[in-house]
């Protein structure tokens, strides 16, 4: 936790002063946006003197506070609660989706499920309507109706479709059938191993996920009876093992690819597509703005203070200007270094990872005019939304194994169906192309993008 140490009383030199916005801007710097809205929450607490800039919200056109909006519910980090995951309207009602939506070669999840129910419920009246409420699933895996409903329709005791849902909850993946976000986590909670933060998780997705939306960490913590540290390694775990959607998560896992935890993450910056080229705005950053209560001035000047409430007033004013320069100074370079990037690597956004350009973190460290360090902190742990919607790590601006990773998966995907390449063929191949590797380094790379050997895809095609 960043700790801001509260200015002596005397006078502040101007040089002592700088050197203040500095070290504080220094520890501000490398917060993530999750972090960010936990340490305001914290200074605005602690603070009086501080107090939130508020902003319009763009669904409802009320004015707000905070991250989310206190009337229509509307977040700044992309409609979600907290950690970037999607948060229904319950007012909304959609038309529930056909099975077919969840026909997804080369596994159908409908098929997955009612294979277990026959195998897994004995008794036949469960195992209908069991059956009955696969239908109401979302495309997210979550039950689309009320049980209420499904008994009428069915015209059976309500007492006998909480039965068929508890079944369809205990079918893998983990979390299907869920009727919210609490739910669909606590049923994942329950299955995992024994581990020190899973009872903290529990109590923390069971008790304070609306507290956790908003950002207040320090409410959380205090209590669950932990240190604000302990809810951020809370939140690492949970994004670790859990997943918000576990039928996307099924699709992920029999499409070849792993559900990684920046698929979850909230972004820090996004970067759009417009007509004139790319656009970086930095998430929430209006809701993180912070400003002087405008009474402060007028309580200096009051003469019923005592020379120890002023000096104490005074105090905090000098923290909290501290403060709020520091959070400018942090997005200021958090927006310059996602400037530069959208610039520089134009082609990679526009066409994709064969364009990605060398970059290393001293070329934009020498074009921003700061230090090498700076920029680490300013990138190093946050998380950007593509043009194409995906959120990603900043790291990816400087993978340079990328374009050849790419590559490979290229040629893989022309290769002959009845003799895939193999290494030391896809060795071959990219050396003509100007990619002098040697073929570990070449398996490394055909392993991270996910591709198996060409023996595993020799008899994978002939299975």
């Amino acid at each position: 936790m960043v700790s801001l140490e509260l200015a002596p009383v005397a006078v502040v030199q101007p040089e002592a002063r700088a050197l203040q916005v500095v070290l504080a801007a220094n520890a501000i710097l490398p917060l993530s946006l999750q972090e960010l809205v936990s340490r305001v929450e914290q200074e605005l607490s602690e603070n009086p003197v501080l107090e939130r800039v508020p902003w319009i919200c763009p669904q409802c056109g009320m004015e707000a506070e905070g991250i989310s909006c206190g009337r229509c519910g509307y977040s700044l980090l992309g409609g979600s609660a907290r950690f970037g995951w999607e948060r229904r309207d319950p007012g909304a009602r959609e038309e529930r989706p056909s099975p077919l939506e969840f026909a997804r070669a080369p596994t159908n999840l409908l098929d997955h499920l009612e294979a277990q129910l026959r195998v897994s419920v004995r008794d036949p009246k469960i195992q209908r309507v069991a059956l009955h409420l696969l239908g109401y699933l979302d495309p997210r895996g979550y039950l689309d109706g009320e049980l209420r409903y499904v008994a009428a329709e069915l015209g059976i005791p309500e007492a006998l479709a909480e039965q068929a849902l508890r079944a369809v909850q205990a079918l893998e993946p983990a979390g299907v059938g869920a009727r919210d976000l609490r739910e669909c986590l606590l049923l994942q909670l329950e299955r995992l191993p024994d581990h020190p933060l899973r009872g903290l998780a529990e109590a923390l997705v069971a008790h304070h996920l609306e507290d956790l939306a908003r950002g207040r960490h320090e409410a959380v913590a205090a209590r669950l009876g932990v240190r604000p540290e302990t809810v951020h390694e809370i939140l690492r775990y949970l994004r670790t093992h859990t997943v918000p959607a576990p039928a996307e998560a099924f699709h992920a896992e029999h499409e070849g690819r792993e559900v990684r935890p920046e698929e979850l993450a909230v972004p820090d910056v996004v970067i759009t597509r417009t007509e004139e080229g790319y656009r970086v705005e930095l998430v929430a950053s209006g809701a993180l703005t912070l400003r002087i209560n405008p009474l402060v001035r007028r309580a200096l000047l009051a003469a019923n203070l005592t020379p120890e409430e002023r000096d104490r007033l005074r105090a905090h004013l000098r923290r909290g200007r501290l403060f709020i320069e520091a959070v400018r100074r942090r997005n200021t370079m958090l927006y310059r270094c996602a400037e530069f990037l959208a610039r520089y690597q134009r082609a990679f956004l526009d066409h994709g990872p064969r364009y990605l350009r060398p970059l290393t973190l001293t070329q934009v460290a020498r074009e921003l005019g700061v230090c090498e360090s700076t920029v680490s902190r300013a990138v190093t742990g946050k998380f950007v939304q593509m043009p194409d919607g995906r959120v990603v790590s900043f790291e990816v601006f400087f993978d340079a194994s990328l374009p050849v990773r790419e590559r490979i998966r290229e040629l893989v995907a022309a290769e002959p169906l009845d003799r895939p390449l193999t290494d030391e063929d896809l060795v071959a191949r990219l050396r003509a192309e100007g990619y002098c590797l040697a073929r570990r380094t070449v398996t490394k790379y055909r392993e991270l993008a996910g591709i198996p050997s060409a023996r595993v895809r020799r008899r994978m095609r002939s299975a």
